[in-house]
């Protein structure tokens, strides 16, 4: 190999920054240090691996493959050094979930008693950060299996689907819209809308609701944590649309009520994804199968 580990880090580090100083802070060297790294590396490969695009570092198309790799060889690496102390303590398998878009997890004291028979071989803990930046947890090995509304497009994962759901119009129970049989889009130029996200998300009621209608709602609140949203609507400070299944406990609870968007509904599937690379990686698999098993029971 003509690159050192260092060199690989260099690689990550500046195709997810984009810059040589935020990179250099990341890996906790000077800028002029990685300034001198990277040069060595473009010296032994023989030619440029990024280029400048204004104040900005971009890979060369060349270079393009190499910082991919990095991103997922990386991680891997990590993964093996733990994986060996825990094996070198006889410590259990970790295996990190996350949860995509909203923060979910009233599925979890359930499907961790489902796992008691394996729990000598398996811990299982939840990753919050999934929620916001749920694509490169996964890529960077800070989850290894995300549980995400949407089928993320990219070549390095593995897709399973998981649960089928809707999204619903989510209102406090004695609003006047909690009794309609199910609600159009025109309906909500007017109230107060709250969303976790302005950005138009694929897959979500903006692309698939809102923007076809041609409407433009004239309230808008960010809310940036989907419980907080569910909480403000309890107290009748707004309505959102959100994930069925994401809200089930403050449905039962009866503390917020759910309308169809339209008269056919707006179905959403949830997918477990995972890293092609984890194809044979016991624990993960093991922890896929049963949560496959927990949502979709034979």
């Amino acid at each position: 190999m003509r690159l050192d580990i260092k060199h690989w880090k260099l690689l990550e580090a500046v195709g997810k920054y984009g810059s040589l100083g935020r990179a250099a802070d990341a890996i906790g060297v000077t800028q002029s240090a990685l300034s001198h790294r990277l040069a060595e590396a473009e010296r032994r490969l023989g030619c440029p691996i990024f280029e400048r695009e204004g104040r900005r570092l971009r890979p060369t198309p060349a270079g393009q493959s190499l910082v991919q790799a990095a991103q997922l060889l990386l991680p891997e690496l990590s993964r093996a050094e733990k994986d060996f102390e825990q094996t070198a303590q006889n410590a259990s398998h970790l295996v990190r979930i996350g949860v995509a878009a909203y923060s979910a997890y009233h599925w979890v004291p359930g499907f961790l008693a489902s796992l008691t028979v394996k729990r000598e071989k398996l811990q299982v803990d939840f990753v919050a950060a999934a929620t916001r930046e749920a694509e490169n947890t996964l890529l960077t090995g800070a989850t290894d299996l995300l549980i995400s509304p949407v089928n993320i497009d990219n070549s390095a994962f593995s897709s399973v689907p998981l649960i089928d759901d809707e999204l619903v119009l989510v209102t406090h129970p004695q609003h006047p819209f909690a009794d309609k049989p199910w609600i159009i889009a025109e309906d909500l130029a007017d109230v107060d809308y709250l969303t976790y996200s302005l950005d138009a998300l694929p897959g979500f009621e903006y692309e698939r609701f809102i923007k076809p209608s041609g409407i433009r709602l004239r309230h808008i609140q960010s809310v940036e944590m989907t419980d907080a949203i569910v909480e403000m609507i309890g107290v009748d400070l707004g309505i959102s649309i959100l994930s069925k299944w994401a809200i089930t406990r403050s449905l039962t609870q009866k503390l917020v009520a759910a309308v169809p968007l339209t008269e056919n509904g707006l179905p959403l599937t949830w997918y477990v994804l995972t890293r092609k690379s984890d194809a044979k990686h016991p624990a993960v698999q093991l922890t896929l199968d049963a949560l496959c098993q927990w949502f979709n029971p034979r």
